[in-house]
């Protein structure tokens, strides 16, 4: 194939490269093979080709769905994620399914949701104290979070009782290498097996999901997003089945916890480096509060890459690409490039107060087209809620020196958990 140059090194090594030290290997692949570039990694069978620059990156969100579909990126996700997931659909039944989501997360539907978020938040920074590792208390905020606004758990003992078995899953589906093993192989060989185990967790998940769909379905709240999608019909005027809401939750699930979760964790440990930002937000400023937020997800976005497979050659910013490969605009690098973001590894909220509005092809921290993120508006009022509360906090670094990108499943994280010591 005739594609843009990349490293030379077994597809092993840069796989290994690609999962410890993610935002290394980017940039070091990007300093010396430019934009785009092209890599090989066991995450997709076959080559990727990576792409920053905002033209090259329209180009990327503009492919039609039937020559590029988006879906098929993600298929090692369907067997937790389901058939109906937006995550594996493509074409008109992506866009059915992102309309359908879309409905709770926008006016005031969504703004309702904000006093229970910051009390959720007050809730659980109180209990901060010393030492602390703001990936697991963040997963534990974000999954409270989901728990109470998407599924509309209202009861402590509902709540614990979906924790344990979402914590359960999401252990097994939160290793990329076991689930790209498992997506390989796909052999129960009983269940001490990977497969196996897998297996069991998800149709207890399901189990428990069913269970909570029929109970909502009996006794509606009114104001939760499951009691959105419950009211939903299709064409025919249909209710959608337990199947279609248990496809629904588990994207919502996916898409809205490690994502939350990595970006509070980052958001920690930006703050505890840049004291002078947290004195700044204790004023109380909402437009300086939405440039801390619009900057955290900039300098450490959760996800890396938007990928789509090619079935069919395309050109992209001037450049024919092949069929046969993965096209992916680089969310990182695009998010890091010193010629569209000057001093780009400084956190430097007072940018989104200055000057220019940027390229909206060089933020992308939720991807783009029609397959930008259905749930940003709703993950960026939580980010903005929960640092609200954090403002109020006192803390620090518990090293100096900051903390490195690491992938955890599809997300990257601190690879210490962004420690802090606070009070």
């Amino acid at each position: 194939m005739d594609l843009p140059p990349g490293p030379r090194a077994p597809a092993a090594w840069q796989t290994i490269a690609w999962m410890a030290r993610p935002a290394a290997f980017l940039r070091r692949v990007h300093e010396r093979f430019g934009d785009p570039a092209t890599i090989r990694t066991y995450w997709t069978e076959q080559p990727m080709v990576l792409f920053s620059d905002p033209d090259a990156v329209r180009d990327v969100f503009r492919l039609d769905p039937d020559i590029a579909p988006a879906g098929q990126s993600w298929e090692f996700l369907r067997d937790f994620a389901g058939r109906h997931s937006i995550l594996v659909l493509d074409g008109e039944e992506h866009l059915r399914e992102r309309r359908l989501l879309q409905g709770p997360f926008h006016g005031e539907r969504m703004r309702a949701f904000a006093p229970l978020i910051g009390e959720l938040a007050r809730r659980e920074l109180g209990t901060w104290s010393g030492r602390v590792t703001t990936l697991d208390r963040t997963r534990h905020l974000a999954l409270e979070t989901i728990l109470r606004v998407i599924f509309g758990a209202r009861d402590d003992e509902e709540v614990a009782r979906l924790r344990t078995a979402v914590e359960t899953t999401l252990d097994d589906v939160r290793s990329l290498p076991r689930m790209l093993a498992m997506a390989l192989v796909q052999r129960d060989f009983g269940p001490r097996s990977p497969w196996g185990r897998f297996r069991l967790a998800v149709e207890r998940f399901d189990a428990l999901l069913v269970d909570t769909v029929a109970r909502r379905r009996a006794q509606p709240n009114g104001d939760s997003v499951l009691d959105m999608l419950l009211e939903q019909r299709d064409e025919d005027g249909n209710p959608p089945s337990d199947r279609h809401l248990r496809d629904e939750l588990v994207a919502l699930l996916m898409g809205g916890h490690d994502t939350s979760a990595a970006t509070l964790a980052w958001a920690f440990e930006r703050l505890a480096r840049h004291p002078d930002v947290v004195v700044r937000m204790r004023e109380g400023d909402p437009a300086y509060l939405d440039a801390v937020v619009k900057e955290v997800l900039r300098i450490r976005p959760a996800l890396t890459i938007a990928p789509r497979l090619l079935l069919e050659p395309v050109e992209i910013a001037g450049r024919r690409v092949p069929a046969g490969v993965q096209v992916a605009a680089c969310i990182w690098l695009a998010l890091r490039r010193e010629d569209l973001w000057p001093q780009a590894s400084a956190f430097r909220p007072e940018r989104w107060l200055e000057g220019e509005p940027p390229n909206p092809m060089s933020f992308i921290p939720f991807g783009g087209g029609v397959r930008r993120c259905a749930g940003a508006p709703f993950a960026e009022m939580e980010l903005r809620e929960v640092l609200q509360v954090a403002a109020d906090l006192t803390f620090r670094p518990v090293r100096r020196e900051p903390e490195q990108p690491r992938r955890s499943l599809l997300v990257v994280v601190p690879d210490r958990g962004g420690e802090i010591l606070v009070g």
